[in-house]
């Protein structure tokens, strides 16, 4: 029968490596050179524009109606 180690717990897999910093992780997801669109920051910002656009053409137009 054989041992099975719980995931992270130590040496037992030789192929895992030791985790990394997160300082070293941040760095390494930011790109190298220019700035580059996050795409999950982008996808916010849209569905808020979206939103806001939904809720303010209706309103807009309402006020516009009641103003005639």
């Amino acid at each position: 029968m054989t041992s099975v180690s719980a995931s992270g717990t130590g040496s037992g897999d030789p192929h895992e490596s030791d985790p990394r910093p997160l300082e070293d992780e941040i760095a390494r997801s930011r790109p190298a050179e220019g700035r580059r669109i996050d795409a999950a920051r982008f996808e916010v910002r849209l569905r808020r524009w979206a939103l806001l656009l939904l809720i303010a053409g209706p309103a807009v137009w309402f006020l516009v109606q009641q103003l005639r």
